[in-house]
């Protein structure tokens, strides 16, 4: 026999601590857990295909964030929060994404035109300084030094 009971009791505090919240919870659906959390915090919820189960819970007054963080750990699950927008998804899915992400950022990155820079340098030695340059450039950065105008070529 499945039984889903269902009782959410908000109270709201004075300064901006998040609501805390009392809820019950046996054999509901993850994503009906998850639209009651929005729903309190006042955040629109998209859930991946991947979520799924249920879930038996008894909380007495908690902070709504730490009753959905505990509820996406026991599911093994994250959240991924966009202004008034979370997602939610399994935390392997997540992490595929965000290393999809920094991949992207990685190509866009080495895609890129290199941009010239030349510096003129007073009162130093632009050789001297060269290797002080050199240690904030990224790996495609060089530096060239001009000797005779005392410039400093910079290519990152």
């Amino acid at each position: 026999m499945k039984l889903a009971l269902i009782l959410a009791v908000v109270s709201c505090s004075a300064l901006a601590a998040p609501k805390r919240v009392s809820f019950e919870f046996v054999n509901a659906d993850v994503t009906t857990v998850l639209r009651v959390f929005a729903d309190v915090g006042k955040l629109n919820l998209v859930t991946s295909d991947s979520v799924q189960g249920k879930v038996t819970m008894s909380l007495r007054n908690v902070p709504w964030d730490e009753a959905l963080a505990a509820v996406l750990a026991a599911k093994g699950l994250g959240l991924e929060r966009t202004e008034s927008i979370i997602r939610v998804a399994p935390l392997k899915e997540l992490a595929d994404e965000e290393a999809q992400r920094a991949k992207l950022a990685e190509a866009k990155f080495a895609a890129a035109p290199l941009k010239t820079t030349l510096i003129k340098v007073s009162y130093a030695n632009a050789n001297e300084l060269a290797q002080q340059v050199k240690s904030t450039l990224s790996a495609r950065g060089t530096v060239a030094v001009d000797t005779r105008t005392n410039t400093l070529i910079i290519r990152d």
